[in-house]
This record gives C-alpha cells, structure tokens and sequence, in this order.
C-alpha cells in the first residue's frame, strides 16, 4: 500500500471549460433519484483558471446544494470492516462496502470550530456518471495518468447542523480520515488502490491508502462537497 502524504494533481480550466454540465445527485432525506446539480459539477463547469495549484479550492457553504431541515439517518452503509462511523448522517453509498468517517467527532468539531449545538454531519451517494460526466472525466484522466483503473465513485459531502440547518464544512480544513471497504467484484490480489477526489474548479487530488488491510481503502480529505473514485493500480 502506498504510505505518503496526500498527492495532490491540478486539472487545469481547458478540462473545465470543455466538457458539457449536467446535472448530479444531491443526497436527500427521501429519495436517492438524482435532482439537481452537485456543487462540483456546477463548479467544475464555470470554472475558467488555467492556473495550477498545490491546494484544493475553498468551498463557500452560500453555494452548497444542501440546506435542509430534515436529514435521515441512514446507517445500513455506515461501517467498514466492524467500525462504525464517527458522524451522523445519510450514508448511501451502496457502490463500495460500505463507508465510515473514522476521525472522531470531538477532533473534527475542534478542527473546523463548531460550537454550542454544532455537529458534524456527513452525506454519502452513489456518483452516476451519467449524470456527473464532468466528475467522470477529471476521475478518467487522473487515473490515466497513473495507469491505474477506474473503479466505484461516489459522492461526499462534510458538512455540520446547527438547530436543524445543514452547511458543508470548508474544503480547507484539517484532515478528515474516510474508510471504504473495497467491493468484492473491484478487489484484486496484490493490487495498490487510491482514491481521486474532484472538487470545485476541476481541482483533482489523488489520496494514497493509508491502511493495510487488503479489504479496506482508508484516506485523509478535508470538509466540503467532492465526486470520490476508487483507483487500482
């Protein structure tokens, strides 16, 4: 397994500005059925810098696609490999098996400076690419670069609630460890698996796993909105 710190590659604007918008799931307390356009997309999509950087944009919570007064709980995917995630949320990643924030909560409170009724709140979904081909593309081209193959996708929102209102975390927070239990039908002996995360403005990162358990892939990301891919090289 690959043991560095997070590796972080730029996709420039001419990825942005040529591919088409469309619209993505948003995770919803009721339905799975994509509605409208994730905040990546949207992001992606008006992005126009050809500048490249060492670090993922910021996230402003005003363009977030969720604020809600009702958020379900869904903890059927919530655990990977017997450990339970540390924040509540709606986890309905059905792609891997299954997914758990394992930073606990106290530190990501303290982190990011929640206070008073402030809780960290997570939002995890299968990623379609049909309907995030913006998302799709920046994934495809970083693991091209790594030789490496595409495997399940999904959606990821840190966020927190606050009397009943959910907000995304910003996207420059401390580190946020995230575990996934790879799928059976992506699992390959001896293989090396990472996760490629593609957040506003095109910015893709590629996460080394940072575990040695064969059956899981554990990385560290920030807060904020992110289209999230399993890689096997």
């Amino acid at each position: 397994m690959m043991k560095a710190s997070i590796i972080k590659k730029m996709m420039t604007g001419a990825l942005a500005v040529s591919l088409v918008m469309a619209p993505v799931m948003s995770v919803s307390a009721t339905t799975t059925t994509p509605t409208t356009p994730s905040v990546v997309e949207e992001a992606v999509a008006s992005s126009t810098s050809t500048t490249t950087s060492s670090s993922s944009a910021s996230y402003s919570t005003s363009s977030a696609s969720s604020e809600s007064s009702v958020v379900a709980e869904v903890p059927t995917t919530s655990s990977v490999a017997g450990v339970k995630t540390s924040v509540a949320g709606v986890y309905l990643a059905s792609s891997v098996n299954g997914t758990a924030v394992t930073t606990g909560l106290n530190t990501i409170a303290q982190g990011y400076g929640l206070t008073g009724s402030e809780k960290p709140y997570g939002k995890f979904s299968n990623l379609d690419p049909k309907k995030s081909p913006l998302a799709k593309a920046a994934i495809d081209a970083a693991a091209a670069s790594q030789g490496a193959t595409v495997g399940p996708m999904i959606n990821i929102e840190l966020g927190k609630m606050s009397a009943g209102k959910y907000s995304l975390l910003p996207s420059d927070g401390p580190a946020i460890r995230i575990a996934f239990g790879i799928p059976k039908n992506f699992a390959k002996a001896d293989a090396t698996y990472a996760v490629v995360c593609v957040r506003a403005g095109g910015v893709v990162s590629i996460l080394p796993d940072v575990d040695d358990n064969a059956n899981t892939i554990t990385f560290d990301t920030t807060g904020g909105a992110g289209a999230y891919a399993i890689i096997r090289y």
